[in-house]
């Protein structure tokens, strides 16, 4: 997989959840805090980012505004 560099993170996210090789991803917030997971469910302003690393039964509600770096394993 090739990361482009998009204006806006929802079209990162969107390029992420198209692509059948990525599973988990990490996504770093403002306040340095930083979720993985699964892309779900997305938005207009938000993403869901589903069942959550280290937190079973978890999903996140996650603003793209709020999007500070995102993290895939671009290779297998």
């Amino acid at each position: 997989m090739d990361l482009q560099p998009h204006d806006h993170p929802k079209q990162l996210i969107e390029q992420l959840a198209a692509d059948p090789r990525v599973g988990r991803v990490k996504i770093h917030l403002r306040g340095n805090t930083e979720i993985s997971g699964t892309i779900g469910p997305m938005g207009e302003h938000s993403v869901i980012i589903k069942a959550l690393t280290g937190r079973e039964f978890f999903d996140a509600y996650v603003l793209y505004d709020s999007i500070t770096c995102v993290e895939v394993q671009t290779r297998a």
